[in-house]
């Protein structure tokens, strides 16, 4: 199978292809599952060796995303790079709903909450004491 990009797998899983969607899944998988000692393998004295090709397993080969020798005067320079598992497992993640929120019927659902304040009462101060310096007329006088 050809490598994809991340969005055109995204696109792929997005589709209706059955086939289509298995392949990239496998693909996904393999990726998310991979591990560099399944490329490679060192020695005690820190020296690393590619493992051949033949003996590669599909999602060995699948997983690697570029292999670089570099002739030096101590020997070759190796550089493995892999694909990145962390989008293919957020990739997977997604398609099988693990990242969708949980739904918990259980919890009491919320409609809505009016608050009013408190009723306020306006009362009128009434002088009867009988003084007619602010102009009150005193009680049973007109």
């Amino acid at each position: 199978m050809p490598r994809r990009s991340i969005r055109q797998a995204r696109a792929t899983l997005a589709t209706q292809d059955d086939g289509r969607k298995q392949a990239v899944l496998a693909e996904l998988e393999a990726i998310a599952a991979s591990e560099i000692t399944d490329v490679l393998t060192w020695q005690a004295d820190g020296s690393v060796q590619l493992k051949p090709s033949a003996s590669l397993s599909a999602g060995a080969r699948k997983s690697i995303k570029k292999v670089k020798i570099t002739p030096t005067r101590e020997g070759s320079q190796i550089e493995v790079e892999m694909h990145d598992k962390i989008s293919a497992s957020r990739i997977l993640a997604k398609h099988h709903g693990l990242l969708e929120p949980q739904q918990d019927n259980m919890r009491p659902s919320m409609i809505g909450i009016n608050i009013t304040g408190p009723k306020t009462t306006t009362y009128e101060v009434v002088d009867d004491d009988g003084d007619e310096e602010d102009g009150a007329t005193p009680a049973g006088e007109k």
